[in-house]
């Protein structure tokens, strides 16, 4: 009897994971070929609806929320802007609480990416109030980023992304970003991405490395 049941265990377990991979895979696919704000919202949707159904896996929620961020830059409402942003972080917020013990530091730095790039959506909207907060909480999650794993090269391609934006005045400038984009690259080069996790940035690396370059 115990033996039935832990094969019908293991069957119901592999089914799950089976869905799970392929619909993984399609919401991905998705993502990587969008390009209008109605194909990241297609794929938001996707994301969201497995968010829901495995909810002890980060990666259907941060791909949702990286899905939300895109959409918000599509917008031209501010307001609606905004609450784009705040479904992302609604989404991101409870891993705010779990430690290296009960998920990877490798996850706990892509989040924390992804949230200082949420963050910096937040300045965009409104730059000169909201640039003093949200800068510094964005900031704070680069450095945590960083911390958590120091061979992810998104943290540094994020940041320096936003200190090529920033005003000379206020710290920014191409100077302060280009030794920050050239760290990403090297560390692109020995980065490898586990299947389903974040592989962006590599494209956007070296496209703001030249541009730098031809200043």
């Amino acid at each position: 009897m115990n033996k039935f049941i832990l094969i019908i265990l293991l069957t119901f377990s592999y089914a799950n994971s089976d869905k799970y991979n392929h619909g993984m895979s399609k919401a991905i696919d998705l993502f990587k070929t969008a390009e209008s704000r109605e194909d990241f919202l297609k794929a938001s949707n996707f994301f969201y609806r497995i968010s829901q159904a495995v909810d002890d896996n980060w990666l259907p929620g941060y791909y949702y929320a990286l899905c939300n961020f895109q959409i918000s830059l599509k917008e031209k409402d501010s307001f609606i802007k905004d609450e784009y942003l705040d479904k992302s972080m609604d989404l991101l917020s409870p891993y705010d609480s779990l430690g290296v013990y009960q998920i990877d530091s490798l996850a706990l730095s892509e989040i924390c990416a992804l949230k200082a790039i949420v963050l910096s959506g937040k300045i965009m909207i409104d730059p000169m109030s909201r640039g003093r907060e949200y800068g510094m909480l964005s900031g704070q999650m680069i450095e945590k980023s960083m911390l958590y794993s120091s061979g992810n090269p998104r943290p540094y391609l994020v940041s320096g992304q936003m200190k090529f934006y920033t005003p000379a005045a206020f710290g920014g400038g191409a100077d302060k970003a280009m030794p920050l984009i050239e760290e990403s690259l090297r560390k692109f080069k020995s980065f490898y991405s586990l299947e389903f996790w974040p592989d962006w940035g590599l494209e956007q690396a070296e496209l703001l490395h030249s541009q730098i370059k031809k200043q």
